[in-house]
Parts: structure tokens; sequence; C-alpha cells
């Protein structure tokens, strides 16, 4: 049996004095050369930038060179790098990425101290800080933007990455990023801690700044904010997240820019209100049962389930299936939404563990997407995952050859989920992404993607751009591009945003959005609200925009593609799959040449993503090796599942290295830098659920009809006594199960007001049935649930 390892560290001393970290791997120990991430983010009304400068200290007797790979939210566009070295500061440029590794391997047989930046994944980069003499230091600094997201309530949210959550790599994943994230090592405890900081600007009054995952500190002064991190280090172990209400955070945005070359660029942007008929859906939900779900994760999947479950509409279908290394159905195929389906349902998701190994997302994907479709009711797929997989771009191409007749929303859970993963599987699916920490109101999200995934697609979606009263449509010679080409889906309460680039000068005035709707025609006018001067955010936000749509989108392909993409990032200053930062100090080489020791590759070792696998903020976690955690549960448990299908490998193959116990290295897995962990527990040991609000513990009684049973616990969560409500049923002439209604919509609707987002569809489907009832017909059922008293 392999056991599970990570790499360790322990503080360098000397004559006493503490110097850093040591990192341990194969018996060979080293400073950790990164000390420090200092983070200092800008916010102006939608638009964040953020400055990352990472210190590296050589401490050793030869020239180092520093590897690190860190996470940068997806989407994002990487628009600058630098090196501060001896008082110096070195410019990085971009070239294409061949090119730009040529030149860094160069000036490293050089003795040139050289600095490296690419992209391995959207929100995965990877710094290379060549020949570091030493004694010596360094200072990266790297820059980015990107736009907001709206999150429930019409919250602004801002989220920060810190570390690379450990990805599932499935045995057929020979890619060079696969190598890549395999080789990351990790550990418990950071040497290296983040300075953080933020200043913002809104267009409007700001009311409150809160943080769900950190300690901040905060000043208000009306529509602008300063924040900083109350801890001196901040533990880079989970995304960094805090939410900004402001007075009008729906306004529509038609921002423009100039750029110093006379270029114009424009973002549209808004959070449309939609008021529009519901439409008859099949629901899938796909819920990620690996083994690092575990914990904290696999509990958030199983109350978003919950939730999800309670609040389906009684004209529906609907399925669950979990998946890890193999994947289970509950029905064999989508069933109608029914008082015994919902009651199966819900003791089956009572019931799930992350005890299906690891993460094998594309089989379970397929098998969906190739079920027969329910005549009369369109798919609706819910994914519900902390996106750990080294095979991103394979899902990615799945999802959207799928896409005509599927739309897509993801859920990504935990601390640390992979922003590229969720959030392409939403865009391509023409769904929404969502993402929940731990800490953050799980209900509330929920909610939004199920209404979401009612309200019917839109068609025919066009913008229309006007100057001084005339309409510009001019798109010859690409003389206007649209970013994205295609136009992202339209939803009620989330953010749309368009980029537009034009290579001649045109003073926006007004941008109108039309779209077909089954209610009708629907249309949105935005005018311009704010110009910039020439920052160049725009015009590289919007470039991103196309990188990003040419690139893992697939709109084109081979070269011709990958010289468009290469004359953006050049054009525009920004890293992408085919073009990276390098920088080269042509004045380190002095120094170098004085060094007689060869020089020596150091990885920077990662914080292990708090909550990972089970695991706590102060303890270890442990674990089994190999790719497969479903091979570590009782066969007790396996066999309770209704339909088990393994993602990979034939089934007699599978079986056979189910009778071993755990699985080798060698058929994929987890980084090897984490065998050796520690010794191995029970998987299901994640059955540990957090306590239910006595909200949900409310709408959990719901029959599928929006009827609540007369029960003794119910009533004592609601605060009556059973005989009383129904002797007060009789007095009133009402049906003993609607009297039952009237009080659990009256006592949610008062106690619960802030959570109307969580319990709406839950209560329109109690008033439903109320209104269908035939002995209320002739009852006001509006005023019954405000003022029925007991």
């Amino acid at each position: 049996m392999q056991i599970m390892a990570m790499a360790t560290t322990k503080r360098v001393q000397v004559d006493g004095v503490p110097l850093g970290l040591l990192a341990t791997k194969n018996e060979n120990e080293y400073p950790v050369p990164l000390t420090g991430v200092k983070v200092h983010v800008k916010i102006v009304d939608v638009l964040a930038e953020v400055e990352v400068v990472q210190t590296y200290k050589n401490l050793e007797m030869q020239p180092i060179e520093a590897i690190y790979k860190f996470p940068v939210d997806e989407g994002s566009a990487v628009y600058y790098f630098s090196a501060s070295f001896e008082n110096r500061e070195i410019l990085g440029i971009v070239k294409e990425i061949e090119e730009a590794k040529k030149n860094y391997e160069e000036a490293l047989e050089s003795k040139q101290s050289a600095f490296l930046l690419e992209e391995k994944l959207p929100d995965v980069f990877k710094a290379k800080i060549g020949n570091i003499p030493p004694n010596s230091a360094v200072d990266i600094t790297i820059k980015y933007a990107f736009e907001l997201p709206v999150a429930e309530n019409g919250l602004i949210r801002f989220s920060l990455p810190t570390t690379i959550a450990p990805r599932y790599i499935p045995r057929q994943d020979t890619s060079d990023i696969a190598a890549d994230l395999a080789s990351i090592q990790y550990r418990l405890d950071a040497g290296y801690g983040l300075l953080f900081t933020a200043d913002i600007t809104m267009m409007s009054k700001i009311i409150e700044i809160r943080s769900p995952s950190h300690n901040l500190h905060t000043n208000l002064e009306g529509k602008k904010a300063n924040i900083n991190a109350i801890e001196e280090k901040v533990k880079m172990n989970e995304d960094l997240v805090f939410l900004i209400q402001v007075e009008d955070s729906h306004k529509p945005r038609l921002i423009t820019e100039k750029s110093e070359d006379g270029t114009y660029a424009a973002m549209i942007t808004l959070v449309p209100s939609i008021d529009v008929k519901t439409q008859k859906t099949e629901l899938v939900f796909l819920i990620d049962r690996s083994g690092s779900m575990q914990g904290e994760s696999i509990s958030q999947a199983k109350e978003a389930l919950l939730i999800f479950l309670q609040s389906l509409p009684l004209d529906c279908y609907f399925n669950i299936i979990g998946f890890g290394s193999t994947y289970t159905s509950l029905f064999p195929k989508s069933v109608q939404y029914t008082e015994d389906s919902l009651r199966a349902a819900k003791e089956h998701v009572k019931g799930l563990g992350a005890n299906l190994g690891g993460t094998e997302i594309y089989a379970p994907l397929d098998f969906v997407f190739k079920l027969p479709a329910v005549e009369g009711y369109l798919r609706q797929i819910f994914v519900l995952t902390d996106g750990e997989v080294s095979n991103t771009e394979r899902v990615l191409s799945l999802v959207r050859s799928f896409s005509s007749k599927n739309r897509v929303f993801a859920l990504g859970l935990g601390r640390s989920a992979s922003h590229h993963l969720v959030g392409g599987i939403a865009r391509l699916g023409g769904g929404t992404a969502a993402f929940a920490t731990v800490s953050e109101e799980l209900r509330k999200k929920v909610m939004n993607q199920l209404k979401n995934a009612l309200q019917p697609s839109f068609t025919d979606i066009s913008i229309i751009l006007q100057s001084d009263g005339k309409e510009v449509n001019d798109n010859t010679n690409q003389k206007i591009r649209q970013c994205p080409s295609k136009i992202p889906p339209i939803f009620d309460g989330t953010r749309f945003v368009v980029y537009i680039l034009m290579n001649e000068e045109c003073l926006l005035s007004t941008a109108s959005i039309t779209c077909s709707s089954p209610d009708g025609p629907l249309k949105f006018d935005v005018e311009v609200s704010q110009s910039l001067s020439p920052s160049g955010i725009i015009h590289r936000l919007a470039a991103k925009k196309l990188i990003q749509e040419l690139t893992y989108e697939n709109l084109g392909d081979g070269e011709e593609t990958k010289k468009e993409v290469v004359a953006l990032g050049i054009k525009y200053g920004l890293v992408s799959k085919f073009t990276a930062f390098v920088a080269v100090d042509r004045q380190s080489r002095t120094v170098l040449d004085n060094c007689w020791a060869a020089l020596k590759t150091r990885e920077v070792p990662l914080d292990l993503a708090r909550g990972w696998h089970g695991r706590s903020s102060g303890g270890m976690v442990s674990f089994a090796a190999g790719n497969t955690f479903a091979d570590c549960a009782p066969r007790a448990a396996m066999n309770s599942m209704p339909m088990m299908v393994p993602c990979s490998a034939p089934r007699t193959a599978r079986m056979e290295k189910r009778s071993t116990g755990i699985q080798s290295e060698e058929d994929g897995g987890y980084p090897s830098s984490l065998r050796s962990f520690g010794a191995t527990t029970e998987v299901e040991s994640d059955m540990i659920q957090s306590q239910e609000s006595t909200l949900v513990e409310i709408v959990g009684f719901q029959n599928f009809n929006g009827a609540f049973p007369l029960e003794d616990k119910l009533c004592a969560l609601l605060g009556v006594d059973l005989k009383t409500v129904r002797s007060e049923a009789q007095r009133l002439d009402l049906p003993e199960e609607c009297m039952m209604a009237l009080l659990v919509i009256k006592y949610i609707e008062e106690h619960f007001p802030s959570e109307k987002d969580t319990w709406d569809l839950v209560v329109m489907k109690t008033k439903n049935f109320l209104e269908s009832e035939p002995k209320m017909k002739s009852k006001d059922v509006a005023f019954l649930c405000k003022n029925i008293i007991i």
C-alpha cells in the first residue's frame, strides 16, 4: 500500500536568527525562496485591478531558479510584469511563448538573471525567477484586471484566489499541464503570508462591505472605502472574498475609453431585472462525490441539493447523479416530480458521502448529455463541484458540443474551487456560475441558479450602438469588434457584460440590447455613464475576452488562431496560452560570473487548501493513494448505490483493482508530492453534517405539491400546538392542511425577510397549493397569509 504525503517545511536559523523556511523533499533540504506576497486591489465601480508583489530571497550559497505556480481569477487580463533587483527595475515584454522561453533559457546559460511568466490554465500561472545570486532578493510585480460579478441580493463580489487545490489527474491525462499540476508541492503551515490592502470607489454610496472568509478592517466614506487585513500575514490557504453593498448596484453602464494610439473601446454592463413565465424543465443534478469533497464541501453539496429538491416546480422531471472515479444515478432516467420521488431523493441525499474516488467529471457529463430527452421539457444540468481536475479543456469541449440541447449551471464549492472549470462549464453551457466558500450564504446562491434555470432562453440577442443619434453598424474590415463575438445569455439578476473594440474614433452615446422571449420582445437601453482616461483597462479586458474565446472556446483552429492570439497578446501586452512575459537583467552577469556553484532549481511549495479532503484548519488530512477513493469505501456502502458505472477502464479491470483495496500511483490521481501525508483513514468519515437552520428544517417538511403535514415537530418549530392548529382550522372552516400552510407562510415571511431569495419559490409553491384547494376558492389567501393568528 502506498501512502500519500506532502512536502514539509521547517524554519532556517543562522546563529539563532530565523531567516526563512526550509523545504524538504526526497531528503534534500533548501530554504523556501518565496518569503512574502503583497496584494493591493483597486476597485472602480465594476472593475478591479490587482497588483501582486512576490518577494524572493536566495539564502543559499549558489544561484537558484525559483518556480512558483499560483492562481489568478479566471478571465483576468494579466498585463504587467516586472522585476526589481539590485535597485533596478526590469520590465517584462510580451512575446510569443516559445520565443519568450528561449530568451529566458539563453539568459540563464549566459549567467544573466531572467524572469518568465506564463499561463498554464486561465486560472493557473507559472513564474520562473532564474539566476538569483546568493544572498540576493528580487521583487516580482504582476498586475491584472477583471470585472466583478454580482452575487446574491445584488451584492458585488470580489474574490482573490491564494492557492491551487490539488487537482485530480485521470490516468489517461498525459498533458504538460497535468505534469505541471502534479509537480506542485504542498505544506500545511504557510511560511510566506499575504499582506492585503484595497481601495474602493463606487458610483453610488457604499452601504456595507463584509467578508465571509477573512477578518478585514474597513473604513467607509460615502462612495469610497479602504480595506486591510487585520492579520499581518494572512494564510494563503483559501480564497479571500468580500462583498460590497451599494445603493444602486443595478444601474446599467456604458463605459468608454480612448487609448494612446487613438483607438476606442467600450464596456456594456447591466444587471437586468426580468419577470417572465417559467418553462417546463428536466433538472439533472450532478454532484461531485470525490474524495476531495470530504468534510465541508460535501456538507455544502448536500444542503444545496436539499434546497434544490424542495423548491422544484410541480410540473418537472429530475434525477440525481453522483460522480467520482465512478458515477451513480438515483433513477435509471429522469422521473416526474411527485411525493414519492421527492421522498426517495431526500433519503438518498441524506446518505451521500464523498466516497467515490477521484474527480472524473467527463464520463458522467457525457452520460447525462446522451440520455434521451423528456419530450416537451428542456434539460437543465446543475454541476456541484470543487472543480479540482486537470483535464478541464476536455470537459469544456464536451459541454460546448452538447450546449444546443442542454443548459449547464455550475456551483463551485469549498475554499478554493477551480474558477476555470466552474466558470467555463457555465459559460459554454449557456448557464450561470456561482461560488460558495464554506462561510458564504449557500441557500441564496442555490435559489438564484434554480430561478435562472426555470427562466426560458432568450433568442435573437443583438446589440445596437449609437453615436450622436446615428446607428453604428459598420463592422467591415474589423473596424468594430464585439467581445465576446457570441453574445452571452441574459439572466435575471446576473451581470451581463459585452466589450466593443473600435479601430477608429467613435464617440458612443447609447447601446441597446434587444432579444426575443416567450412573453415578447425585450429591450435594455444603456447610456454612456463614464469615460476613462487612457489607462487601457477596457481595451485589455476586451482583448482578453477575444483571446479566451479563440483559445479555449475553439472559434478557430490551428495556426491562424494562434497567430491572432499572439498578435492580440503582443498588441495589448497580455499573457495567454501562446504568449508570455519575459524579462532579462543584463547587468546581473557580473555578479553571477563570480559564482562557482551550479544553478539549482527550487519549487515554491503551496499551502494546502483549508478544508481540502476533510482537513481542518489546524490538522492533517490523510487519505489513500491513487485516483479512486471509491476503492476505500466499505463494500456495503458501494452496494447501496443504485447504478454504479466506472468512469474509465473496463468493468472487469475495475473490479480486479477494487479487490486489492487501493490503487497504485501509476494509475494517476493526485500529485505525487502528497504521498506519506499520514496514516490512511476511512473515506466515509466525511459524513459530518452541519446543523441545519430553522428555515431549512421548516422547508424540509414541505410536500412536493406545496402543502405541509400536520406534525408535532413542525408545530414546535413554528411555536404552536398541533391540537390548537386543528381546533382553529375547524373554527375558521379551513382544511387542516391549508391552516398549516398559512401558518408556515406567515412564520417564514415574518421571521426570515432577509432570506426571501431562499424561500421565495417554496412559499410560491405553497400559495399555489392554497389557491388550488376547492375550499379556498372563496377565501382571500393573500389576506390570510398575513393575518392568520393562533
